[in-house]
């Protein structure tokens, strides 16, 4: 019985040792003859995750110089999983974004300045490394309701009117087309196979025809050609550039386009702090805005966001 013990205690020190050791020893003490099945490493997979949180606050007491007190947060979670192997290629992305600020005291309300989903997969067969066919969906909406604030006419008050929500707007791209790729450095796909529907899913806003939806209607679907991709650039050490460009033209109403540009910089500082400048810039024929001015119709807009924050990658 002492034997036995021995041995088990013996055979289980050398294998730890063994396993310690590496592979290759153990493969060594194994019989010529014997063939050695070695678990697949190779991952066709890769993925990763970003969450970003920054925050700013600005107290003033008594201060001589004048101005407000505020405080604004902003989050962003951005995710990617990546599939390629033998000639085909699938790409997914998610992007959640939301930020809000509050100037004055407690009484006064927080105002949205950022609310964003995004979510978008891509599938692509391989004719060369640079030439893919390619199908896609994307999909964009927000999570929050978005108001505007105007003056009450003949009064010093103010009212808020609801101008957006969740699903209103909510947009759908499915496309199929010719891509060219470049590394990561240069993406663009063209789609003269494309679909573009846009939801209006509260009464108040599609019933005064919202967004390009017919009065009363929910949604609204088109057919056309698009051109879609992205621009990634090292700039200098921890600073690089990523712009992406969304252009769609309904052939019904072609050359009108409907343009979506974005500029990204990022500045990492160390493993944890970051900033990042961005610019987007949107013009769509179907969406009439009203100016500061108090006037309204179809114009540029504009969104320019800095933020300096805590970046977690993982």
């Amino acid at each position: 019985m002492t034997r036995f013990w021995l041995i088990l205690l013996v055979s289980a020190f050398t294998s730890a040792v063994v396993m310690a050791q590496g592979q290759n020893q153990f493969e060594l003490l194994l019989p010529q003859d014997t063939t050695v099945i070695k678990p697949d490493t190779i991952s066709y997979w890769k993925s990763g995750n970003q969450f970003n949180f920054n925050l700013q606050q600005v107290g003033l007491t008594n201060w001589a110089a004048g101005g407000e007190s505020s405080v604004a947060i902003g989050t962003k979670i951005e995710s990617f999983a990546n599939y390629e192997k033998e000639g085909k290629v699938w790409q997914n992305r998610l992007k959640v974004s939301y930020g809000l600020i509050r100037n004055g005291d407690s009484r006064n309300r927080f105002v949205k300045t950022d609310d964003q989903i995004l979510l978008s997969s891509k599938y692509s067969q391989k004719f060369s490394e640079r030439i893919l066919l390619t199908t896609s969906i994307n999909f964009q909406t927000q999570m929050d309701e978005g108001y505007r604030t105007e003056k009450i006419a003949g009064t010093d008050q103010t009212r808020r009117i609801l101008i957006s929500n969740f699903m209103a707007p909510g947009y759908l791209l499915a496309s199929l087309g010719l891509s060219y790729r470049n590394g990561d450095a240069i993406t663009a796909t063209l789609a003269p196979f494309t679909g573009r529907f846009t939801f209006v899913l509260s009464d108040s806003l599609s019933n005064v025809g919202s967004f390009g939806v017919s009065p009363g209607q929910t949604i609204r679907p088109e057919a056309g050609i698009s051109l879609t991709g992205t621009y990634k650039r090292a700039i200098v050490e921890n600073v690089t550039f990523l712009g992406n460009f969304n252009l769609f033209a309904n052939y019904e109403t072609f050359p009108n386009t409907v343009v979506n540009l974005e500029g990204v910089f990022n500045l990492k500082v160390n493993g944890y702090l970051s900033t990042n400048i961005s610019s987007q810039l949107i013009y769509d024929d179907d969406i009439k805005i009203t100016r500061s001015d108090g006037t309204r119709g179809r114009d540029i807009q504009l969104k320019n966001v800095i933020n300096v924050g805590v970046t977690l990658s993982f």
